[in-house]
Formats: structure tokens, sequence, C-alpha cells
């Protein structure tokens, strides 16, 4: 018999007595027990509480039952709210005991608050059920007795071991894991680099690795890691490397457990924070204490992930061994194809010439031939052992520019960044190495990002051969995509940091004087199109000079087009849209028209202003020479002359009706034409009346006509994927007219709605900190203030109901995102037509709207 109590780990008698099991681990916690030390002993402390129960209730325990643990429980890797996995094992002779041993044991652990995965079976009965269910057969391989008849458990063991001994069964056995493998890895998270990683069942997680050992065990007969070092399946680096990954695993997902107050294995947003802080992880002047914790996360589950994948292609090997023993096919000195697979096996060739790998990964990303796992895990030992110099060989930079050229998806540069050979070659990359930008839009590490936006510049050639067409220098396109966000981990100003670093790898790659000026001129400038896209207004003509005059060439504009959409292709699924891509196109053409034209000096505005004068009256007829005096150059320059002459029609209806709005579906966008008389707080009231029907507003051109009429022409969108047709647009009009004559609650309104859809589900959400800029120098004529907030749907209404407060008349605003915030952007005159000057003035509204934008909280 086993499970004397007087053998207990924490032989404290009667401990039960006093604490529950949830007491007792908590006493572990304030003890400072953390990772593995931890999940040994609170195992012991089940184990200890199950054998106090089953004790009570025989107190000479009869032969035919033993009580066994499986799974995590079974390898005493319990954590705080984990199942405790146990099998009754019985003898049918056994049958009038089970009940008793069922409730003695069971039944407490339940009345404890424990979840408990339970089983009764007799060995047979085991041994048909592993045979229909995979995972329960799994179990078993971390079967443990922990009280009970030992015999009993030692029969099953070795009836269950039997299985595997024909090469048949442990193939089986084989496939099926790698296939629930892939199956796993889709449906948590097929790679390492999500922002909420699954430390469980995620790539790169523990179940990743226990998959590892239960097909040792099965395939190979080993039981442990060091077995497989032993076995010379993991060299002693890839053996401890795997040891601290799964240690610092274990710290974290105990971590995770205990904030989350319940079984969970999704490292949330909303813990990070809090386990940061936990584990001793501080912000530094360059980096959040949050982005460190991550990026040892996500390096822990890199490590296992790239061990895991390594092992499962020599598993495939073995279990499908070669049907043929012909020769490789030479491709170059050093590189074999052999089997569809490159092959590197000359470790001192590989030395004495690292341009040789470069070349195989050249090749592979050229020609989609794998480059075979142990010739990965070769390189992976050559690189760190290599001599500097080899970084500026000119055959490496050929090599190194082909397989960027021919990175159609991110294979290679994923490999060559696992085996540490990218980092070898570009020192600098190496702080990129699964680094965490903590904010809802960036799916991706850094470095995950960076090969992701190479992938998608390859990708984007065929869409725009136009723009192509206008670019020369393709390497440089290549690298400056490659090495955008390089200054990123630095502390701020990612991209002008990042342009200085890039100057000395232009050189070492041998680039021309010329070529690295333009690498760090597309780094620096990198974010320039599509925030002036976004946030300026392409209407003025003065601003599209500026931009012209700062990019200067035709061939640098088309490289910032490419590099632009292949950032936010990669950041993340939600970054990217057709309202963006239009507004993109739109600055690219205005700009590329200027420098194509050699027109970089000032418009003339006062020829353009006259003949749309001229225009409108053609259109107008008898009622232009009463028209034309009311209307401000500015809507002149804005609209054709057939939209003016609508405009002017719809006037007239002014008389009869308070408010006009005209909806029109235009495919990427959707466009609202309003009119009706100014009055103060107009914008907020249509903000707020266009969210309690789930419209957001991404852009809107205002325009006040000297008789004080107003035309409002809006961009819009749906919060909630609503079509066009789905919107009830006639309502929507009806609220607004009621709202514009105060006769519409708009707060209680939207509070009651938001606050009633809040808490529904989980959402990926942080808290960016609140950001106000009024700025006088980027525009001519108008004061731009622009609002960081994280986003609400009334976020908005909150900031032009604040500006009214000030008698602030918005005549332009433009709203879009960037990184986790949205960006509020609105060019703004006083009352008197004047911009805002005054720094007191400019102090209090910036607090104003500050605490307008962070009060948002529906």
């Amino acid at each position: 018999m086993i499970g004397d109590m007087n053998q207990s780990l924490l032989a404290e008698k009667g401990v039960f007595d006093i604490l529950t099991p949830r007491q007792a681990l908590a006493s572990l916690w304030e003890r400072g027990l953390s990772g593995s030390e931890l999940l040994k002993q609170h195992s012991s402390l089940i184990d200890e509480f199950i054998k106090e129960k089953f004790f009570s209730a025989f107190k000479e325990p009869p032969k035919g039952i033993c009580l066994v643990a499986l799974g995590g429980y079974g390898r005493r890797e319990l954590f705080p709210y984990s199942d405790i996995d146990l099998l009754l094992l019985y003898e049918k002779k056994q049958q009038k005991n089970v009940e008793k041993a069922t409730e003695a044991v069971f039944y407490p652990l339940w009345d404890a608050g424990l979840e408990v995965g339970h089983g009764v079976r007799t060995i047979d009965a085991c041994m048909q059920d592993m045979k229909k269910d995979f995972f329960f057969m799994v179990s078993l391989l971390d079967a443990r007795p922990i009280c009970g008849d030992e015999e009993l458990f030692t029969k099953l063991s070795e009836k269950f071991h039997a299985l595997f001994t024909g090469a048949g069964a442990r193939k089986k056995f084989a496939e099926d894991m790698m296939m629930h493998r892939r199956e796993r890895h889709k449906r948590y998270g097929d790679h390492t680099y999500l922002l909420e990683p699954n430390i469980k069942e995620g790539r790169g997680g523990l179940r990743d690795l226990h998959a590892m050992i239960w097909t040792g065990k099965v395939l190979f007969g080993l039981k442990n890691l060091e077995d497989f070092f032993n076995a010379g399946l993991l060299s002693k680096d890839e053996l401890d490397a795997i040891v601290k990954a799964r240690d610092n695993l274990f710290v974290v997902r105990n971590r995770l457990h205990h904030a989350s107050g319940r079984k969970n294995d999704r490292l949330y947003f909303e813990y990070q924070e809090e386990i940061a802080k936990a584990l001793r992880f501080y912000d530094t002047k360059d980096i959040l204490g949050v982005e460190r914790f991550m990026r040892n996360v996500h390096r822990n589950l890199q490590t296992i992930s790239v061990a895991s994948d390594l092992f499962f292609e020599h598993v495939v090997d073995v279990i499908n061994p070669a049907t043929s023993s012909a020769p490789g096919k030479t491709l170059s000195k050093g590189i074999e194809l052999l089997r569809g697979r490159l092959v590197l096996t000359d470790k001192e060739l590989l030395e004495k010439k690292p341009y040789i790998i470069m070349k195989a990964f050249a090749i592979s990303a050229k020609e989609n031939y794998p480059i075979h796992y142990r010739s990965r895990k070769l390189i992976s030992a050559v690189s760190s052992t290599l001599d500097p110099k080899w970084r500026s060989s000119k055959k490496c930079a050929k090599y190194f520019f082909e397989v960027l050229a021919n990175s159609s998806d991110s294979t290679v540069l994923d490999q060559m960044l696992d085996t540490g050979f990218l980092t070898a070659y570009l020192p600098e990359f190496e702080h990129l190495r699964a680094l965490v930008i903590h904010d809802v839009y960036h799916v991706n590490t850094v470095d995950k990002h960076l090969i992701e936006s190479v992938v998608q510049l390859n990708r984007l050639r065929g869409k725009y051969p136009f723009i192509c067409q206008n670019i020369d220098d393709h390497n440089v396109l290549l690298l400056a995509t490659f090495l955008h966000d390089i200054g990123k981990g630095k502390g701020g100003r990612h991209a002008e940091k990042g342009a200085e670093i890039v100057k000395p790898i232009g050189e070492r790659l041998g680039l021309s004087e010329s070529e690295i000026d333009c690498l760090s001129f597309l780094v620096a400038n990198h974010l320039y199109l599509i925030d002036n896209a976004t946030r300026r207004d392409l209407e003025d003509e003065s601003l599209i000079l500026k931009f012209a005059r700062h990019i200067k060439r035709i061939d640098r504009l088309s490289m910032l087009y490419l590099i632009t959409i292949a950032d936010s292709l990669a950041t993340g699924p939600n970054v990217w849209n057709e309202w963006k891509e239009a507004l993109l196109l739109e600055v690219y053409h205005k700009i590329a028209h200027l420098l194509e034209q050699h027109e970089l000096v000032d418009p003339d505005r006062i020829a353009a202003v006259n003949w749309m004068k001229q225009k409108v009256s053609e259109l107008l007829g008898p009622k232009a020479e009463e028209i034309l005096p009311i209307l401000p150059e500015d809507y002149l320059l804005s609209f054709t002359p057939q939209a003016i002459s609508l405009h002017m029609n719809l006037r007239e209806e002014l008389a009869r009706d308070t408010v006009i709005c005209r909806p029109e579906d235009r495919g990427n966008v959707w466009s609202v034409l309003l009119m009706t008389k100014d009055r103060t707080g107009l914008l907020s009231k249509i903000c707020g009346t266009f969210a309690l029907y789930n419209l957001g507003i991404l852009q809107a051109h205002i325009f006040t006509l000297k008789d004080g009429t107003v035309v409002d022409v809006l961009d819009v969108k749906s919060f909630s994927s609503s079509s066009f047709s789905d919107i009830k647009w006639d309502a929507l009009c009806n609220d607004l007219k009621m709202a514009v004559q105060d006769r519409l609650g708009l707060n209680h309104r939207l509070a009651s709605k938001f606050s009633r859809l809040s808490g529904k589900e989980h959402k990926v959400s942080i808290h960016p900190k609140t950001k106000v800029i009024i700025d006088n120098k980027q525009s001519d004529f108008y004061t731009i203030i622009e609002v960081y907030a994280q986003d609400s749907p009334c976020l908005l209404y909150n900031i032009t109901k604040t500006l009214a407060e000030f008698n602030i008349n918005i005549y332009k605003a433009k709203i879009g995102t960037s990184a986790d915030q949205v960006v509020d952007v609105f060019y703004v005159l006083d009352n008197l037509g004047q911009r805002i000057e005054d720094e007191e003035l400019k102090q209090e509204i910036e607090k104003a709207l500050e605490f307008a934008a962070s009060s948002c909280v529906f």
C-alpha cells in the first residue's frame, strides 16, 4: 500500500482541520513560493488532503482500490485554479467500497470549492476508454498513484505501455498528437505574438512542451527533458533555455491564476500591468515595465515554440523514413537539396564563409525550398560564434536583399530570426526581438511586425504598378520597410532615432551616400503621409505645397506611400481601411502633381476663386447676384460648381425646415450633407445624435455662409458594422432637428444607450493618457487642436460640446487613429474669427479638453 501520511512533505498533522485547501495554498503564497516549487507544494497539499480523507474512511485500505493523479496534477504541476484530475481505479470485487471512497474523497474536494475532473474505472474500462478518447490516453502518460493499492496501478501501467510496443501504434500516436497540436494552434493562436497570449494552449505555451514530452515518451521511451538531452535530441544550450522558459512561464501562469481569482490561462491586458509589477518589471526611461514583462513572456514562448517545431519536424522524419538513400543534389558549395529540403552540413565551412548561410536563406525564399531542421540547428549553433567582420560582406548583402525581395510570406525571415542568424547579421535588431508595444493595435511584437511589413510590401507590387514605376532603387525601399521601427524601445521619437540607427547599417550593406540619405529619410518620415492625410485639411493648397517641399522627389513620395500601407497592414486587422486608403491616395496624387509639374510655388488663390465664382454664377443664373457675396472663399474652393449650385437650391428649403439632411452611400464611406442655421454647440449636437444611431464621424467639412447658413459635409462610419440601408436615416434626421431645437436630451440618452452596452463581452483595452495639442504653425489660417484619447462612442460629442463652451467655431474636423488612441483634429477660430493666440486661454482649453476626453465614461 502507498500513501502513508507520515511521509508527507507537509507533515503537519491535522492541517486540514484548520485550513481549507484554498487557505493552505494562500499560505504558500505568503511564504513567497512561486514557479515550479509552488506547483509541487500545491500538488503535495492536495495529496495530503486526499490521503487524509481516504484514510479516514478506510482504516485499513482494501486491496483493489487506488486513487490516481492524472494530467497536470499527475506531473505535480498543479496551478492555483487548475482542475484536479483524479481516477478512482478499482477491481470489480471492490464495487461495494467504490461509493464509500467516492464520498470520502470527491465530496470534500467539491465542498472545498475545488474543480475536480474525476473518473471511476476498472483497468478494462480504462483500456477501452483510452482507445476512444485521445486526451484520456494522454493523461495516463502522467499518471501516478496517490494512495491505495499500488499493485493495481502497476497492472494498469503495464497494460497501458504495452499498447505502444508496435511501430504502427507509436506512429499513430505521434500523428494524432501533431494533428491536435495544429488544431490547438488554430484555436488559441498560431503564433507567439498575439496581444493576449494563451500561456498554456497557444503556440509556444506549456502545452507545446507537454506535447514534446508525451511524444518523446511514446516514440523514444524518454521520461523527461534531461532524457532528450541524453538522447541527442537537444543540445545543452537548448535544454537550459527550455527549462528556463518553462520555469518562467510557470511563474507567470501562477500569477495569472492568482490575479484572475479563477482558472485562466490567457494573459489579458487587464492583468498584464498587475503581474508585471508583482514580478518587479518596472518602467525605465526607454520602455514601460509591462513591455519589459511581455517581452520576457514572448521570448519564453518563442523558445518553446522553436524547440517544439524542430522536435516535431524530427518526429515526421522518424515515422516516415526515407525510402531511398540517394545523395542530395549540390546547389552550391556547402548547400545541397535533399528530398526537397536544403541541407547545410559543414560547420567549419559555414564559420569561415557565413555568406553561404545567407545564400541558403535566399534560395529558400526564392525557390520555396524549406531548410532542413538539422541545418537550422546548425545555423543556430554557428551564429553566435561568427566574426563580426562578415557583416560587411558584399555577398551577404546581395543575398540578404534577395531574401527581402522574395519574402512573399514570413517563413524565411522568421527562421533567420529564430536561429539567431538575423540578429548576428544585424545586431541593431536584437533589442527588437519580442519587443511589445503596449497598445491594442500592434498585434505583433516589433520584430514580427517588421518582418510582416516586408511581406506586405512584396504583395503590394501587383496592386500599385503605377506607384512602383516611379521607384528605381527597390533595395532601399525594402531595407527602409524592414527597419522603419528600429528606433522603438529606445525612448520617444522612434522615427528620428531610427533614422540615425540605419545609417551605419546602410553603410555596412554597401549602400551609396545618396542611398543612405534616402534610407534615413524614409525611416524618419515613415508616418509622415498617414499622419497628415488623416489629420490635416487636404483642401489647403498651401499645406500640400509644404508637404511637397518636404518630400522633394517623386521616388521618395512613392516609397513613403508603399511603406505607409505595408506598415499599416502589418500592424493589425483594424488599422487599415478603405477610408484611410482613399485619404492616402488623395494626398499622394496632390503632392505628386506638384512634384511632377515642378510647381513648388504658392498657387494663385485669387484666380481660382474668380474662376469658381464665374462657373457658379453660370449655374445659378439671376440668383447669383444675391448668393455670391455670401459665399466664403474656403467654401468656393472646397466643392465643385455643381455641388455649390445644389447647396444653394437646398438653402431655400431652410425657410420651411429646420435641418436638411441628405445621406449618400459612397461605398467605402457614407457622406451626409447637413444644412441648417448657425447656432451655439451645433457640431456637438450633430455628433451626439449620430452616436445615438451608432454612427461615428471620420471627417467633417464645416462652412458657415455670411448669412448664417451652415453647410456641413460629414464622412461617417457605423460602430456596429451595419450596412447603409440598416440605418434609420429618417428617424436620425428627425432627432437631429429636435436636438438643434434644444428639444432632445442628448446627455441622458447617450448615457443610457452606452451604459447598457458596456461590460457585455471582453474587449482588449488599455487606457492611454489623454493629450491635447494646440498649434498655430501648421496652418496659415486656423488654430489646429489635436486631442489624443481613448476611443469612446461619445468622445467627439464631449469634445465638441467643450469647445462650444469657449465659443470656439469648428471649421474642419478629422478623426483618425494612432496606435491605441483616436486622434481628433479640429481647425478652429474664436468667435471673432481669429486664431487662438492667448497663452492663458490655450492652457484653459487644454485642461478642459483633457477633462472632457478623460471623463467620457459611456
